[in-house]
């Protein structure tokens, strides 16, 4: 006779989610697998991995590994196991082109079918939105990523039209902080035209609420926030105006911030800042893939991509990649190639690197992007393993989730990504995501992907 444990275990998926389940056991097996467990360890091969619930309950070689009696097995041999991603720039919109729209069902989508199983949103265009969307995820209305959400984008400057909430005085962001974080905010987004003073005052506020602060900085330095106690800083070296020749505190540099291709990386003065910011215990959210979308000389439209566009978004987005070369905004290579020598040094420096996404309308999408992320950080000279450890447990460390997400370890959320191949000696492989297991419940990649081809841009 079944315990109740166990038939609360057996209890049906919801039905937003059910047509994309296909696995649901008390008891699940994962055998034969190569496990990257997200703790930087080398890959162990012919791996057994069981799962109870929603929790991980053992860990081991297949060999000397039992197999509870009753369990579903899968044999996953040829196949990759890691943790469910643990992302830290996602957006829940389509921004980069002319009818942004929110992606309200494509995006959990994506993200989920590629292996997010957690997400933390960078700023908002519509709060409510993202909230109400938290909560259709969690209630299992539709399938997606444990969402993190960070409230709209607070910045500086003068009134202008915008969906930022702009904020000029210590009082205001305090009021403007207390009431997001009453409605259901965990995470603050600071933009580039904030004050000193303002950020310090949006630091105090949230964390005396329990919330946390990030920032695509510009007017404040890195260093400058991170003594502040900022949680995390945005996009890396590209964005850290601490390097330009005469900044003027509060202002962002007139200069167009490419003038950091021209940094030396190695000089004492880069240094010293990287370990000001280590020292200070303020994270990085490395973005490579979304910034190489800007690099004519790299910049590529995959495929998979253009499929899940709706046909009037793919023609912008196709539009925007051939005139990429002669727009504005474009990043050299040699840029990209300080921005990973960068984050390189800050991590031999102590400094917690996590990672995420930023989709735009150069292409670059929801999960794939992540991925692509993976792709990147091996290429800027982090191992296989490390580059996992980046992606996920280091991002279960900057929300402070570690002790439940992030690896793959007995009492852990059952939170995984199974790939066909291998992404440690073919990189590439990474995108070939079969099963996510988000809970202890497995998700079918390619029923997700199916439900998302052609909403981007729609919904």
């Amino acid at each position: 006779m079944l315990t109740l444990t166990l038939l609360a275990l057996l209890q049906a998926p919801a039905p937003g989610v059910a047509q994309f389940v296909t696995v649901h056991a008390p008891v699940v097996a994962l055998t034969h697998v190569q496990l990257i467990d997200g703790t930087g360890a080398p890959a162990r091969p012919d791996q057994t991995v069981i799962l109870r619930g929603d929790r991980i309950e053992a860990v081991g070689p297949a060999a000397s590994t039992p197999v509870p009696a009753g369990a579903t097995v899968l044999d996953l041999a040829g196949h990759t196991v890691m943790p469910g991603l643990v992302s830290l720039h996602e957006h829940t919109y389509f921004g980069g082109v002319r009818r942004m729209t929110q992606m309200s069902r494509s995006g959990p989508l994506l993200y989920l079918a590629y292996g997010v199983t957690t997400a933390m949103t960078a700023g908002a265009q519509f709060p409510y939105q993202e909230l109400n969307l938290k909560r259709a995820v969690d209630a299992g209305v539709l399938p997606g990523p444990r969402f993190f959400i960070s409230g709209p984008y607070l910045t500086g400057g003068p009134p202008r039209t915008t969906t930022n909430r702009i904020v000029n005085t210590p009082e205001d962001v305090r009021r403007v902080i207390a009431y997001w974080a009453g409605e259901g905010a965990t995470w603050f987004k600071f933009g580039g035209q904030v004050s000193r003073a303002v950020l310090r005052a949006g630091i105090e506020e949230a964390h005396a609420r329990g919330a946390r602060v990030t920032g695509h900085l510009c007017s404040v330095t890195f260093t400058e926030a991170a003594a502040m106690g900022i949680d995390a800083l945005q996009h890396g070296f590209i964005t850290a105006s601490d390097y330009v020749p005469d900044k003027q505190p509060d202002v962002c540099p007139p200069q167009n911030m490419r003038i950091q291709a021209d940094v030396d990386v190695s000089s004492p003065e880069v240094q010293a800042r990287i370990r000001a910011i280590v020292a200070a215990g303020a994270a990085v959210v490395s973005t490579l893939g979304v910034y190489e979308t800007f690099v004519p000389e790299r910049a590529r439209l995959s495929p998979r991509a253009l499929e899940l566009l709706d046909p009037e978004t793919r023609k912008e987005v196709e539009a925007n990649h051939a005139g990429l070369a002669q727009g504005g905004l474009t990043v050299p290579p040699r840029l990209l190639a300080k921005m990973m020598e960068w984050e390189r040094a800050f991590v031999a420096a102590g400094g917690l690197l996590g990672a995420g996404c930023d989709p735009w309308g150069t292409g670059f999408l929801p999960g794939l992007g992540n991925l692509r992320n993976y792709e990147l950080l091996v290429e800027a000279g982090f191992s296989p393993e490390e580059s996992v450890r980046i992606l996920t447990l280091n991002g279960a460390r900057i929300l402070g989730e570690d002790g439940a997400i992030g690896s793959i370890a007995p009492g852990k959320r059952a939170d995984l990504v199974v790939i066909r191949g291998d992404p440690v000696r073919s990189p590439a492989t990474i995108t070939e995501v079969v099963t996510v297991f988000k809970d202890g419940v497995g998700f079918d990649s390619a029923r997700l992907r199916a439900e998302a081809a052609g909403r981007v841009g729609i919904n």
